[in-house]
Order: C-alpha cells, then sequence, then structure tokens
C-alpha cells in the first residue's frame, strides 16, 4: 500500500485497485462515507464512530487499519478497534495541543501518524516527540512495519 500526502490536504493510502481518501470526507474508491456506521465498500471494511464533536474512522485496507481522526477525544481509546491501528491519521484544529494529543497516541500506539489540518503546526509537531521519517510518502505493509515506536510522517 501507498499512503502520501496529496496537494488539498488530504491522505491518499491506495492499493493497485483500490484507494481511500481521508480528509473533508472519507472517500473509499468513489463512495463517500456518509457518517456514522459500517460500510464494506469494494471489499475495504470501514467503521466510522461517532463522537460529541467529530468522527473517527477506521479503514481496513490489505492487512492494515487506518484509523483517522476529525477530533481529538480521549473517548476513541475505549473502542476495540482503536487497538488495532497501524497508520494514525489526525486533522488537528489550530486550538489542539500535545497534551491533548499524546495520551491518544500513547493509547492507540500507531506505527506511522500523518497529520493535517490548521494545528499541524512546527510547534505542536516538536512538543509531540515523534521521531520523523523522510519524505511524505510512505510504501508499507504489515511486515514492513517497525517493531517499536512512532514515526511521523512530516508533509513537505
Amino acid at each position: 500500500m501507498q499512503i502520501s500526502y496529496q496537494s488539498d490536504g488530504s491522505v491518499l493510502a491506495s492499493t493497485k485497485n483500490k484507494s481511500v481518501r481521508l480528509g473533508a470526507q472519507v472517500v473509499i474508491d468513489n463512495y463517500v462515507v456518509p457518517g456514522a456506521g459500517e460500510y464494506d465498500v469494494a471489499a475495504i471494511q470501514c467503521e466510522a464512530h461517532a463522537f460529541s464533536d467529530g468522527l473517527a474512522y477506521f479503514v481496513h485496507l490489505e492487512d492494515l487499519t487506518i484509523s483517522y481522526l476529525t477530533t481529538l477525544t480521549t473517548e476513541l481509546t475505549k473502542l476495540d478497534e482503536a487497538s488495532s491501528t497501524d497508520i494514525l491519521v489526525v486533522d488537528l484544529r489550530s486550538d489542539n495541543t500535545a497534551e491533548q494529543f499524546k495520551p491518544i497516541l500513547k493509547a492507540l500506539e500507531p506505527s506511522y501518524v500523518f497529520l493535517t489540518g490548521s494545528g499541524a503546526t512546527p510547534e505542536l509537531i516538536e512538543k509531540l516527540g515523534l521521531t520523523k521519517q523522510e519524505g511524505d510518502n510512505l510504501k508499507v505493509t504489515k511486515s514492513s512495519l517497525p517493531m517499536e515506536g512512532t514515526f511521523l510522517i512530516s508533509q513537505s
């Protein structure tokens, strides 16, 4: 699977025949996920959970789980799906803080993190203290995930 930042501020995860765009909308191939619920589109499973001020999406593409958060809330750590997160994509708002984000990172323990939104500032990224991986594009399989640590894929 290839996963990369896009010019419109979204993150695109793609295989040879399938794609998932995570941004203002979650789009699986050409299907726009309408909100909370369970979806199976083109053999891609997606669970979307509503919280008081946003949604959390858990997308199962190939053998990886991509979690996409439209809000920072510790409520999501209570969901079973959260514990299987391999790649975390978070849309940060300008009022989000590293202190809000760190407990989520600790609970989910993703291998890779992609940050989008107005809150993904260099200052916040520095406070998170994540190891940065070069480039804004990632080619990944389950077997190639790092054994330890969380790596930030920084946007160029």
